[in-house]
This record gives C-alpha cells, structure tokens and sequence, in this order.
C-alpha cells in the first residue's frame, strides 16, 4: 500500500470542517461565524480561555475560518502572525506559527525534515510520542523538504511500535491515522479505538471513563472515516452527542464544562465532517 502524502493532513482537516460546517442550516453556520469573530482580538491573534491571544488557539481560528470561507478574518490574523518571533516560543507555538504561515502566506520557505525533527526532539521531550510524531506531521507536510526520507524512517519506526492498553483514545486515533498514512496495516488498531465510542453517543478518552467528550468524537471519528470504517451504526447517537454539546455558535468539550472556545469548536465540526465524509 503507497504511503499517502499527496493531501497536506492539515489541509484534510480543514476539508472535514467544510464539510461538517456546509451541512449546518444558515442560522447555526451564521452563529459559527459570529463565534469566530468574536474570538478574535483587535490585534488579529485568537483568544485563550483567559482571553489572551494565543498562537495554538490562532491556530483552530485560522483553520475554522479557512473552512468557513471568512478571508476578512484571515487578513486580520496575518497582521498577528507577522509580529511573532520563533525565537521567543515553545515547540507547539513555533509550529503552530509554521503552519499558519504557510496557509497565509504563499511565499513562506520549505524548511529541512532533520531541522524540524531537532526542534520537535529537544524542546518536545514532555509531549508523548505519538503526538509528537503527528505534531510533526502536519508541520512536515506542510513545509518539509525532501519529505521521502522521513516517511521511509517513520515507516519503520511505526513497524515496530505498539500501543498500550492505558493509551488515551486521541493517541490511539493518531496511531491508527499514522499507519494509514504510511501504508501499514491498521486494522487492529482501528478495532482498538473503536472500543472506545458509547452506545450512548461520543467517545471517551479513556477505556475506565463512563462519559464521552468532544476532542476524543472528532478525532476518533476523523481516523475512522480515514480509514474507511462503516460508522452507519454509530451515526445517530454521535449526531445526538455533537448536537447536545452545541451552544450558540460553539462547541462544548462534551465533559460538563460549559466554556465555549474555539479548540472544541474545532473537534466538533471535525467529527460532524467524519459523519458527513463517511
């Protein structure tokens, strides 16, 4: 099986949030719209839960604004995006700032697969390894150099790593995405974080917890659509589940916190995509 490297991933996603915000009614798609609006500060950066503007929440912005067709939103982000120093961020703002910029700007430089591994490995030793690994995914697709040899080492490296039994459900859905896109086989490993939904509707983050939330729905259902599960059955409670955790124009966690924010907005249209695209 080829190793799939023609569609950016983070270009897929943004695929999944068009398709999940297209089938929305007018009145929902306008409150969507106005939420991301709201979420965005004078000087063009997306706010935190503390009201601060923030690179990783400017990211889901950039995304959701991209996917709901809101060019205004962008020009304003890439007047934020121009006034960040690398120099001055940690690994998850250096490359949330990288993949923004190749979205906005068609001009931004192809950077070296070893530069980028050497970033992700020094200053990301305390982020797990499978997120690590799709972390640098989205950034290596994007704007990587020479990516063959990367996918060839992955490829390899993935032959020979298995999960665990206490992996979170997130992890376990970028394993199962990961091997699909390498080519491996994934089928265990679907089978595996398909353990995780709920009859009554969503997917929990761990195998011990009785309640879904939002972030385990959509990336769970996103790897499953990706490699090609039958979620016919799973479609009226995960519907019923994405529905109940809407609220005025955002996406809840799923968990009892009732804070709208854009980060959950994001895993929401994602896996009402998943849905759709399956």
């Amino acid at each position: 099986m080829p190793i799939e490297k023609n569609i950016p991933v983070h270009r897929l996603l943004i695929s999944y949030l068009k398709s999940g915000f297209e089938i929305l009614d007018r009145q929902t798609q306008e409150e969507i719209v106005s939420f991301l609006k709201e979420s965005q500060e004078p000087g063009g950066g997306f706010i935190d839960r503390a009201a601060f503007p923030d690179l990783y929440y400017s990211l889901f912005g950039s995304w959701l604004a991209q996917a709901t067709g809101q060019s205004s939103i962008l020009a304003s982000l890439q007047s934020f995006i121009e006034k960040q120093n690398p120099q001055k961020l940690g690994v998850v703002e250096q490359m949330a700032l990288t993949l923004i910029r190749s979205d906005l700007d068609e001009t931004t430089g192809k950077q070296s697969i070893p530069g980028l591994l050497m970033l992700l490995f020094r200053q990301g030793k305390n982020i797990h390894l499978s997120y690590r690994f799709f972390l640098f995914t989205l950034v290596a697709d994007a704007v990587g150099k020479s990516k063959s040899l990367y996918y060839f080492l992955a490829r390899i490296a993935l032959l020979f790593y298995r999960t665990k039994n206490d992996f979170p459900c997130s992890l376990q859905a970028a394993f199962v995405f990961a091997r699909k896109k390498l080519g491996l086989r994934f089928g265990k490993a679907q089978a595996r974080l398909y353990e995780f939904s709920l009859k009554s509707g969503g997917f929990k983050a761990f195998q011990p917890v009785k309640n879904g939330d939002m972030l385990s729905t959509g990336v769970a259902l996103f790897a499953l659509a990706e490699t090609k599960t039958d979620l016919r059955l799973l479609k009226p409670a995960n519907l019923g589940f994405i529905q109940q955790n809407y609220s005025n124009g955002a996406f809840l966690s799923g968990d009892g916190d009732e804070t709208r924010d854009l980060e959950y907005t994001f895993y929401g249209l994602l896996a009402l995509g998943s849905l759709v695209k399956n």
